[in-house]
């Protein structure tokens, strides 16, 4: 048997500076620059484990232990089918994915895929970085957060790219309280085909395009309270226009808590952040945690604690009896 195997992981992420919109839905690509931050639990890794095995022995195509249909429209051989040709110039073999989610909350598939980019970056050293990341595009816009880590901006319309603006360590005096509310969660491309159709997303676009270009003044500054300050406004700026479109991500549950928030913070420093799904995350000073959390168990039982988490990364490799071309 001929066989190489990588395994590489990637943390999940939430929006900082909100995506709402594609201008090219099979490219998921965006019609304005945002920006956000991988994350884990605090106390254990919140990661996708993603492995890549080339062999000649018959295997299964694997998801969280199911079968995984790869005809699916955001199916990771959407990005493995293009670079097959080069992977089996290098390795012989069928190509199988196996990934695992553990202990991810939201932002699974930006997870996974950047876990499966860094697999490929690894099995073909001299690929283009920037062209990866576009690729990984076709299975979650915004990979790049998870590939690269910690707080990152995603800039450009034709051809967005990732870069890290800060590194988690910036992060380790603050903590992030996942408040989890129990309704199902709406799929993102709710938010991305209904957000331009209202008369709003045009003052979108600019409204979050002016928030990268501040968060990255924030970054420069190391001003952590403000990029989080900035974050809650753009959350406000965002349900807005998902309520003019009639989808409701904030329900009346989810609502009561940020309220409540506003008056906490003529005391403590505490802001939130919410995204598409259905938590609401209340960052704070680490000093501050239990007090946030007490506020917080009054409105929900399911709270995680999360830190800012940095991006993908190798984790083991192998190979038996390797055959080359």
């Amino acid at each position: 048997m001929n066989s190489i195997k990588v395994k590489a992981s990637a943390h999940p992420t939430m929006g900082i500076v909100l995506l709402g919109g594609l201008s090219d839905p099979a490219l998921r690509l965006p019609y304005h620059n945002s920006a956000g931050i991988c994350y884990s639990l605090a106390d254990r890794e919140s990661v996708a484990e993603t492995t890549l095995t080339i062999t000649d022995e018959k295997m299964e195509n694997t998801l969280n232990g199911e079968t995984l249909d790869v005809k699916d429209t955001r199916s990771p051989f959407k990005l493995i089918d293009l670079y097959k040709e080069q992977i089996n110039r290098k390795y012989s073999g069928h190509i199988y994915f196996n990934s695992v989610n553990r202990n991810i909350i939201s932002g699974s598939s930006d997870a996974g895929a950047a876990a499966l980019g860094k697999c490929i970056s690894w099995l073909l050293p001299d690929v283009d970085k920037n062209d990866l990341e576009l690729n990984m595009r076709k299975v979650s816009e915004s990979a790049g957060r998870s590939f690269y880590g910690g707080l990152t901006v995603t800039e450009g319309i034709e051809k967005p790219l990732t870069r890290q603006i800060l590194d988690e360590s910036k992060f380790e005096n603050y903590r992030i309280l996942s408040v989890v509310f129990p309704h199902k969660r709406k799929p993102s491309d709710d938010i991305h085909f209904n957000q331009p159709k209202s008369e709003y997303y045009k003052k979108r676009i600019m409204n979050a395009d002016q928030n990268v270009i501040t968060l990255k003044e924030l970054a420069r500054k190391n001003q952590i309270k403000d990029i989080f300050e900035l974050a809650m406004r753009d959350t406000d700026d965002y349900h807005y226009l998902n309520s003019l479109v009639d989808v409701k991500i904030v329900t009346e549950e989810m609502k009561v808590l940020m309220e409540e928030i506003h008056e906490i913070r003529k005391k403590i420093w505490l802001t939130y952040i919410v995204t598409g799904g259905n938590s609401v995350f209340l960052v704070t000073e680490e000093k501050n945690v239990e007090r946030v959390r007490n506020v917080a168990l009054e409105h929900s039982r399911e709270i995680y604690l999360l830190k800012v988490a940095g991006g993908a990364r190798v984790i083991q490799t192998g190979d038996s009896n390797l055959k080359t071309e």
